[in-house]
């Protein structure tokens, strides 16, 4: 084989161990999905605003969390107690943007049952019009919040 020969397959088999490389690093920071309480979800490792966080889900082919009763509430409440998750805050779809205490998610349908909240909570009014929940281990686990849509959170994707 020829030099020039020798040289190409050289840097030809370099550049498959560089795309090799590549693919193995893009999979270690592709998203985790989890997949429990009879769905997949990803919880995030950044914090987001509430309408950055809807963008981002979408961007995986999901949509925000969607807590569609307190069955669904306690497991993933569960399930972030098993995982250690110490975050506290978590955004979910719930939202009253469009009518002030006329709460949907994420499918544009109504809450259809009534979440345990936080403290006073609802109690921003017009100013907070999105809805988180509480995964940590205090007092207030599992418990729901509203706050200003654009603070920043941690949240959770669904599919």
């Amino acid at each position: 084989m020829s030099k020039t020969k020798t040289m190409q397959w050289q840097l030809i088999s370099l550049f498959l161990q560089i795309l090799i490389q590549a693919n193995f690093a893009m999979q270690d920071s592709a998203p985790h999905w989890v997949d429990v309480c009879d769905g997949s979800y990803l919880f995030s490792e950044d914090a987001k605003s509430w309408f950055d966080a809807v963008a981002n889900c979408e961007l995986y082919g999901s949509h925000m969390l969607q807590i569609d009763d307190l069955s669904e509430n306690n497991c993933l409440l569960e399930y972030a107690h098993s995982q250690e998750i110490t975050e506290p805050n978590w955004w979910h779809s719930g939202n009253d943007i469009d009518s002030e205490g006329v709460y949907r998610q994420a499918d544009g349908e109504y809450v259809q049952w009534v979440p345990s909240w936080y403290g006073d909570d609802p109690n921003s009014g017009t100013a907070g019009n999105c809805l988180g929940v509480r995964l940590d281990t205090s007092q207030y686990s599992g418990k729901w919040w509203d706050e200003p849509c654009n603070n920043n959170h941690h949240y959770v994707c669904e599919k």
